[in-house]
């Protein structure tokens, strides 16, 4: 067996998983051509722009509500930012970054909470979890960074190409704007198609394919931001992009095209991402600063901490 490298550091979750799906939704790969072969890069537009849209989260602090029947509800307090990069030409600029609190509470318990810390106030907002697991709770604050990303990309959408880190969100389906997934978790392709990624150059991308699942249906397409050096695998490097169907095949193959000229000139290097070339480097300064917005983590812990001992005092 020949042993092939993944570049990105042991500590972070693959960027590769063969898993089989739970769901395998209606994939169509003859969209765009009837002949599956590499499309080249074309060049970008002198004056291209665009816009990198992520979200963070953090989880503050986790607690367990104590009910008066003597059950437990499961809980934490989370911070979570979304926010913006616009790039143009050799220039990037930060734009609007939003910054929000929540108390998740399992059970859908509405529950919020305020208290000082220094001069600032910090107010959690209410925001109820269905079910009463760690997990639910967790995915909670998912779903509210991914809301306020969606929202944010889409009050975007008119002033040209909105890139988003992650998925694309049934919400922003209507618009031009693109997901860039990092992590190859779900092919959707199965052979010869999916080799097809192996052989792909720089800049290089596969035919749009079509899918349709019970979220929304889109299209979708996967293309190269870097060539792998001899001793990695060769999907490094490789990103899939997709956007929604609503917004017709013609714009999805501009948006494939766009992307495939642009991208590759954001990607990042190991030496300044571990999770390189796929984090772009947009995306991670955009991380590194909405991290910094949202406040010194030990010193929110300590706030909540002292919130939840004097409530025991009263």
């Amino acid at each position: 067996m020949r042993l092939l490298l993944d570049p990105w550091p042991a500590d972070y979750e693959a960027p590769i998983s063969f898993d089989a799906p739970e769901s395998r939704p209606e994939v169509d790969v003859t969209v765009e051509s009837g002949v599956w072969e590499a499309i080249p890069p074309g060049e970008p537009p002198a004056d291209a722009s665009c816009c990198f849209v992520d979200g963070v989260r953090r989880v503050e602090a986790r607690v367990l509500g104590s009910l008066d029947s003597g059950g437990f509800v499961h809980g934490l307090f989370g911070s979570f930012a979304a926010g913006y990069v616009r790039a143009a030409g050799r220039k990037a600029e930060f734009g609007d970054i939003r910054v929000a609190r929540v108390l998740v509470m399992g059970n859908g318990a509405l529950e919020g909470r305020e208290f000082l810390l220094g001069s600032s106030t910090l107010s959690f907002a209410p925001c109820p979890a269905v079910r009463n697991t760690p997990e639910d709770v967790l995915a909670g604050l998912q779903s509210r960074m991914r809301e306020a990303e969606a929202e944010l990309a889409e009050s975007m959408a008119g002033e040209g190409c909105v890139f988003v880190d992650g998925p694309s969100y049934r919400a922003t389906s209507r618009y031009p704007v693109v997901g860039v997934i990092k992590r190859i978790l779900n092919p959707y392709l199965g052979e010869p198609q999916f080799s097809l990624l192996g052989r792909l150059r720089k800049g290089g991308r596969t035919p749009l394919f079509g899918i349709s699942d019970t979220a929304y249906n889109r299209y979708s397409c996967y293309l190269r931001l870097s060539d792998p050096r001899a001793l990695e695998h060769p999907l490094a490097g490789i990103v899939r992009i997709e956007t929604g169907a609503a917004v017709g095949l013609d714009a999805a193959k501009s948006l494939a095209d766009f992307a495939a000229a642009l991208l590759p000139s954001f990607a990042s290097t190991s030496t300044r991402d571990p999770r390189a070339p796929q984090n772009l480097l947009p995306v991670g300064a955009l991380e590194q600063e909405m991290r910094r917005r949202l406040g010194d983590p030990l010193l929110i812990r300590r706030a909540i901490e002292k919130e939840l001992h004097e409530q025991r005092d009263r």
